[in-house]
């Protein structure tokens, strides 16, 4: 009889112990810590040099985004970043082979992505130079040229550089990955101005 009783007891433990472990896992899972990436980057000194490099410039708002991230046979990274689909409020500037208009929607590569840390729990959120994604109730000014790789893709001129909140005043991280006293350049708001955006 008392040998049951330490069995059932025994048994009960164990269980305890799996579910709280099983409990941990999980919410340890959830976890996303961030990691920065320093890479160089195209980096622009005024605002026409920017705009000239460019080949579409639009404003709008982020709908939705997944994570994209490939391997190659041997597990190292290939691509990686956020795909973010951005519909067009307005058209600035256009010299791309598409013809773009207003409510058409255009994949952005953002230089951020999320990788599943794999046995260990919790991802990790890396960012190339600080960027931060796109808000999705947020609009914003976009400068982009298209990717090298996939002509259905979009890249952000100069990462920070070539992207803009336009719901909120100030320059919202231009500078972000740019060495600190080397720019002090107004681009948000020189680029708002040129485009008579208000």
């Amino acid at each position: 009889m008392k040998k049951n009783k330490i069995i059932i007891i025994s048994i009960a433990l164990l269980g305890f112990i799996s579910l709280g472990s099983s409990l941990w896992y999980m919410s340890a899972d959830k976890k996303v810590s961030l990691s920065t990436i320093d890479a160089k980057q195209v980096s622009f000194n005024t605002v026409d040099e920017m705009v000239t490099f460019s080949q579409l410039v639009v404003t709008g708002k982020p709908i939705e985004s997944e994570n994209f991230v490939t391997f190659d046979e041997r597990g190292f990274t290939v691509d990686a970043y956020t795909i973010t689909q951005f519909k067009i409020n307005k058209v600035l500037e256009n010299r791309n082979t598409h013809d773009y208009k207003a409510g058409d929607i255009i994949k952005v590569a953002e230089p951020s992505y999320v990788y599943d840390n794999g046995i260990m729990p919790g991802k990790t959120k890396f960012s190339i130079n600080n960027y931060r994604n796109m808000d999705k109730n947020h609009n914003y000014m976009l400068l982009l040229v298209p990717d090298f790789k996939y002509d259905d893709l979009y890249v952000i001129s100069g990462v920070n550089e070539g992207k803009h909140n336009i719901d909120i005043p100030g320059n919202d991280g231009e500078k972000v990955g740019v060495p600190h006293g080397e720019k002090n350049y107004k681009f948000k708001e020189e680029l708002m101005k040129k485009f008579n955006i208000y």
